[in-house]
């Protein structure tokens, strides 16, 4: 077995502004320990979109790099947290950029249930769903957290009959207390 001496090697500690930072890291031997590990990282984010959203890779690169590197780089730039959030600045980011021409809504209503999705299976405050809304369509997108243990989280889509007041941003969100949808509480802001 080849060991790498010990001025190559690097833990854990020392890799850890590469490890969230996906441009190229042309420093870094490919064949080295440091090298898979930084790799092995980016993949969590890799996959926690492109498996999702596979139309994304479509839209960008085959490899999905194009997208995603880029967008990281802005989510730091922005000081985004990857919560349930996550896919919504994903979509805003398209929106901006070079990306937007191919861009649609049926794009939209997938990140949407993404995100939806994501807050049903990692929320844990009392709310029983959540209720987003984007400016750029007149659908609500719904997600519901499981009622029983052997149960499984809904994600539906509604229509509205009449508009609700506008956001004012790009989305915006709500909770439901039980099980039913609350009168209108008014529209708050997507975590950063």
């Amino acid at each position: 077995m080849h060991l790498a001496p010990p001025s190559e090697r690097r833990i854990d500690k020392e890799l850890f502004d590469w490890l969230t930072d996906l441009r190229p890291q042309t420093t870094i031997p490919r064949e080295s320990r440091a090298f898979v590990r930084i790799d092995a990282s980016h993949r969590a984010y890799w996959h926690a979109l492109f498996d999702i959203c596979p139309q994304l890779l479509k839209i960008g690169s085959p490899d999905g790099l194009a997208i995603l590197r880029p967008f990281m780089t802005w989510a730091e730039a922005q000081e985004l947290t990857f919560d349930w959030s996550f896919y919504l600045w994903v979509y805003q980011w398209l929106r901006q950029s070079e990306f937007q021409d191919r861009v649609d809504d049926d794009l939209l209503i997938t990140m949407m249930g993404a995100s939806a999705a994501r807050w049903g299976n990692f929320d844990r405050s009392p709310a029983c769903g959540i209720v987003l809304a984007s400016s750029e369509i007149d659908q609500l997108v719904i997600a519901w957290k499981c009622r029983t243990a052997s149960g499984r989280r809904e994600v539906e889509i509604i229509d509205l009959e009449e508009p609700l007041p506008s956001l004012g941003e790009s989305f915006g969100y709500f909770t439901a207390p039980n099980f039913e949808l609350p009168p209108f509480p008014g529209w708050r802001s997507i975590p950063r």
